[in-house]
Order: structure tokens, then sequence, then C-alpha cells
């Protein structure tokens, strides 16, 4: 792959191609993976904004969703409700975030990992910086978790090979968003959020048992 395509890759998403991405529209799946930079006037700062999204239909599924850098969830701001399914689910605003970005077709699937972060530029509007963590290719996963195997979704995911043919996976660290993320591409008419969760307030902290 060449650079430039590498570096579009990392910062807009994965590259569908056009055909592909017009049989998804029809499907009614709207997934959004851009990352864009947004200024909050109050407080004067730049902040990173990002909307988790998409679902699944038996045939295929496109989503994406985002998490902490050191690989634990991340709050969002704000959910959304959408009258219709596979849709925006919520809204985070981050100074730095990751991505997950996967597409499924039946039973072969594609991984990007990217991390996004602002870099500053003295007075003026900050570099949106873009790091790829992992870039997986026709990933199989024979288990129709769409489906008959429903029953896995959340302990399953695919397998990535190189060109070569060894196996890839990403780091560990990931290990957990990338279940979540299989699950969501065969999350048939989702209307919930897969990676991002409800933001900590002083009544869950004491749900679940957190000293001040």
């Amino acid at each position: 792959m060449q650079e430039s395509r590498l570096t579009t890759l990392t910062r807009r998403g994965l590259m569908i191609p056009v055909e592909i991405r017009e049989e998804i529209r029809r499907t009614g799946i709207r997934c959004r993976a851009p990352v864009e930079i947004v200024h909050q006037d109050r407080t004067n700062r730049w902040k990173l904004r990002a909307e988790e999204s998409g679902g699944a239909v038996a045939l295929l599924g496109h989503y994406v969703g985002f998490l902490n850098a050191d690989g634990t969830p991340m709050s969002w701001l704000h959910r959304v409700q959408n009258l219709l399914p596979n849709g925006t689910h919520a809204v985070v605003i981050e100074s730095e975030l990751v991505r997950v970005e996967m597409f499924r077709y039946e039973q072969t699937y594609d991984l990007l990992i990217t991390r996004h972060w602002l870099q500053e530029n003295g007075e003026k509007r900050p570099e949106l910086r873009s790091e790829l963590l992992y870039l997986g290719r026709k990933g199989t996963l024979a288990t129709e978790l769409w489906g008959r195997d429903a029953a896995f979704r959340g302990g399953a995911q695919p397998t990535f090979y190189t060109r070569s043919g060894e196996k890839s996976a990403p780091s560990s660290i990931w290990t957990d968003a990338v279940l979540k993320v299989t699950e969501a591409v065969c999350c048939v008419g989702c209307k919930h959020c897969h990676l991002l969760e409800p933001p900590i307030t002083v009544a869950n902290e004491e749900s679940v048992g957190v000293v001040a």
C-alpha cells in the first residue's frame, strides 16, 4: 500500500470501494468513521469529536467505536436514540482517542485500529495527528454470530493472516475492543453502543464502591 493511501486510511477510516459503500447505504447502515476537530468557545479549548455508529444486517455489518489509548472503555458525551437502527449511537468529545472500525461481509472481516490526538500549534488551530495501530484484511470467522451462533457474541473474533500466510493479531490490549466490535458488526438492527459507556456519575461511583 502506498504511503499516501496508508495515511488517508489512518486518518479517515477503512477505504471501502464506492460500489460496496452504496450497497451498505441501501441496507440502511450508517457508519461514520472520520474524527474531526471542534472548538469549545466557552473554555477556548480544542477537542476531537467522533460518533460511535453502525450496525448490521444478516449479509453484512459496519461499525466504528472508540476507547481510551490504554485500552480501557471511554465514556460518551451523550447517547443518541434513533427511530431507525444501525445509525449513530453516541457522541464522544476527547483530546485523544482510539478508533476501532470493522467491516463484515458474510464471514469475512476487515479491522482497523487507529489512535488520534491533537498536536498543539501555538495559538493556532492544533493539528490532528493519527497513528496506525493495526490493519487486518480479509479475516475469517466461521461462527454465524448474526444468526444461529448468536449466543457466542462477545466471545469470538476473526482470525487474520499476513500475505505470507502467517497469523496476525492486534496487541492484547485491544482484545476486548475487538471482541466488542466483532459483536457489533453482527448485531442486526443495532440500536445501542458496544464500546462507549455511560459517564461515571456520583451515584454510579457509590454503586460500584468507588471512594472519592
